[in-house]
């Protein structure tokens, strides 16, 4: 066979919209997160204990979304408009969380299963 070609394994499917895994032969996978109009996720930080949320980094592919932020240890707040196009990076200790301006289709690269435990849910510095 000259390619491989496979279906992606979806992860997390509810009232929010999906979420996909893209497995990448040994190298670091890639999330594909689809999010309905309306819908807000995140609600977490990460610590830098892993390499993959150091920072954490992510492409708007299409759609439009509000990012809103706050530094754990300072409590300094942002919040952003988002727009297609663009690549964006959460450091460590950083809140999140993203409200669907319309439904979006987002790519967050170097991701591990290992990173996928490293999620801190809520503001409380632990």
């Amino acid at each position: 066979m000259m390619i491989k070609i496979e279906k992606i394994e979806q992860y997390y499917g509810g009232e929010r919209g999906s979420s996909f895994f893209a497995k990448n032969e040994g190298r670091p996978l890639i999330s594909i997160l689809k999010r309905n109009k309306g819908t807000v996720s995140g609600h977490h930080y990460h610590t830098e204990k892993t390499k993959g949320k150091n920072p954490e980094v992510f492409v708007l592919i299409s759609g439009k979304m509000e990012l809103y932020v706050e530094d754990i240890k300072t409590k300094e707040s942002q919040t952003h408009i988002i727009e297609e196009n663009t690549l964006f990076e959460i450091p460590p200790y950083i809140y999140h969380e993203v409200k669907a301006i319309t439904d979006f289709v987002a790519l967050e690269f170097n991701v591990s299963m290992e990173d996928q435990t490293n999620v801190i849910e809520g503001k409380e510095l632990q």
